[in-house]
């Protein structure tokens, strides 16, 4: 069992090794209390057997040894808890980093819930080992064999009689701790799905109500909390099992002392302060036995939450070689030759695409749901890349496998259509974009997108903390805060995806204006469904079923009576619907026909 475990802890070792110096006094300071309470036994027999001059010589001792003792248990309980959460905070930085560094690609595939189980119930629990029960690592063998040794060489027969229980016991102690380890992990595992499962209801909490689909989830989680619950009771239903064989371990070979030392003390084997020593001395030298199979247990559920720490730090990370060099001048920022991709590996989401962004352009992509357009910008983001052999992105000149990830995404600035906010100030919400910005350029960037006016209006203005996710603004609000974003980065590549899809004429009107003074003199590339928005584009890519179908301008493609034409007509007729729909609401129908073809 431990041996399976100790790859495990021999990788804790070097996140330990820093503090050295306090695992060191814990040690210490167990070794020094073991000895304390081994000599407490032999200055009993010592008094018993009359060896003591004077009360306050007895008197004397005892106190030194309790000013001893004292200071040992609690520098114990110090310096164990002093090196721990030293060791759990760089444990949980180390996993942070590792979670921001893993490639989209397996963030994608992970449970957040799960993630943060990890982060929390894993590293708590292995602090927990580290506070209660590192010190008995070294405390127990030394109490052991140090009191085992003076009572074999007081008397080894009694030794021998009052431990004839003791195979039995270890057997028994090591069936029941033989599972312990994997359904702690168990354990872990499904406290990590509770938690995605209930971020997910909270985080859909409106989808959740407006499909009344409470109960689905309430049973969901309902099913796994039973889950749980019931590998817990099988856990303690362990641990009940070996309150029982402590106690047996500690009592049956008391009585055994107690019945045969007092026959040894009449026949004159044995005098009264041998006795007394064994009286004092067995429980100590049966305590570490007695501990050893919940020490193991306890050793089972630390190895489990390392093996799931260690796990998440051996996940893949993106890749960090690569050119630092920022972009130049290019009059080609991108282009792509000949690429396919697929995310599973059998069904290509792109088939054997080219196109080229000039500098300056702005490029619409077009096409039906799930056509391939977000992954084009995946890619463009180095978020995923081509297969060998599978054709070449360039970007400013440079293959996308030949840019450092980091310094390429400083050169493109992205705004999506779910504009996403952190739980900060408005300020260090726009900040992102450039962390080293003043507040002057930060007030600049949202006047740029429009932003200003609405932020001044919020209870502490640019200090104003903000809800997850940006809670509490409105769709266009969030959507202006991200272009000011993206306006503060200065970056000459702009990737917008939908970013006025789900938004009103109103908001969408001043989202425009904000996107003309982002797009200004750089490169864009946007995911458009919106006419609106297609209609500004210099050139459009029409994407059908992972392919490039059509590539023209706007009168060019509908000239060309195509995928386009289809999809123009369509999105045509739908927005006018809306505009009708929403004109016989107001009694406005005769102002449709003005708004509703652009």
């Amino acid at each position: 069992m431990l041996t399976e475990s100790s790859p495990v802890f021999r990788r804790l070792v070097r996140y330990v090794k820093p503090f050295s110096f306090w695992v060191a006094v814990t040690v210490v300071a167990s070794l020094a209390l073991a000895a304390i309470e081994i000599m407490l036994g032999k200055f009993f027999e010592w008094i018993v057997n009359g060896g003591a001059a004077s009360a306050s010589m007895i008197f004397f001792l005892l106190v030194g040894m309790i000013a001893i003792g004292m200071p040992c248990r609690y520098l114990i309980k110090y310096a164990s808890a002093r090196f721990s959460v030293k060791v759990l905070r760089d444990l949980r930085n180390e996993l942070v980093r590792r979670f921001g560094d893993m490639p989209l690609s397996q963030a994608e595939r992970k449970l957040t819930g799960d993630l943060i189980s990890r982060l929390t119930g894993d590293t708590a629990l292995l602090q927990n080992f580290f506070i209660q029960h590192f010190a008995n690592l070294f405390y127990l063998p030394v109490v052991f064999i140090g009191a085992l040794t003076l009572l074999l060489l007081t008397h080894w027969k009694l030794v021998l009689i009052s431990l004839v229980l003791f195979p039995l016991g270890m057997l028994v102690a090591g069936l029941l701790t033989h599972t312990l380890r994997s359904t702690s992990e168990q354990i872990q595992n499904t406290m990590g799905q509770l938690n995605a499962l209930a971020q997910d209801s909270i985080g859909g909490l409106a989808v959740m109500k407006a499909f009344n689909a409470q109960t689905i989830f309430y049973q969901k989680y309902s099913e796994l909390t039973q889950h749980a619950v019931k590998l817990g009771l099988r856990l303690e239903k362990r641990y009940a099992a070996l309150g029982p064989i402590a106690i047996l371990f500690l009592a049956v070979p008391v009585i055994f002392v107690v019945v045969y030392g007092g026959h040894l003390i009449r026949i004159g084997e044995l005098n009264a302060g041998s006795l007394i020593l064994f009286l004092y001395l067995l429980p100590l030298a049966l305590q570490p036995v007695s501990l050893a199979p919940t020490l193991v247990a306890q050793l089972q559920e630390a190895s489990g939450a390392s093996r799931r720490l260690f796990h998440a730090l051996d996940w893949p990370v993106e890749r960090q070689t690569g050119s630092k060099e920022q972009a130049g001048s290019w009059d080609v920022p991108v282009s792509v030759d000949r690429v396919s991709f697929s995310y599973d590996g059998k069904t290509n989401v792109l088939n054997d695409i080219s196109f080229q962004l000039n500098r300056g352009e702005t490029l619409a992509i077009v096409g039906a749901s799930g056509g391939g357009k977000t992954t084009i910008f995946k890619l463009l983001c180095g978020f995923y890349e081509p297969e060998p052999g599978e054709g070449t992105i360039r970007i400013f000149g440079r293959p996308l496998s030949e840019w450092d990830l980091s310094a390429l995404r400083s050169n493109i600035s992205v705004v999506s259509q779910d504009a996403y906010l952190f739980p900060a100030t408005v300020a260090d919400n726009i900040r992102f974009g450039r962390l080293g910005a003043t507040r002057e350029e930060i007030m600049a960037a949202a006047q740029a997108a429009n932003a200003h006016d609405f932020i001044e209006q919020l209870p502490q203005g640019y200090d104003t903390m903000l809800g997850e996710r940006g809670g509490g603004l409105s769709g266009g609000q969030r959507q202006r805060m991200a272009i000011a974003r993206a306006m503060l980065r200065q970056s000459p590549l702009i990737l917008l995806d939908e970013p006025t899809s789900a938004l009103d004429t109103v908001s969408e009107s001043l989202v425009h204006s904000a996107l003309k003074r982002l797009a200004d003199d750089r490169s864009v590339m946007v995911i458009a469904h919106r006419l609106s928005t297609i209609l500004q584009a210099d050139r459009i890519l029409v994407l059908d079923q992972g392919r490039i179908a059509e590539s023209g301008t706007h009168d060019e493609l509908l000239a060309q009576n195509g995928v386009y034409k289809k999809l123009y007509l369509h999105q045509l007729t739908k927005e006018d619907e809306t505009a009708q729909g929403t004109a016989s609401r107001k009694g406005g129908a005769d102002d449709v026909l003005q708004t509703s073809v652009p």
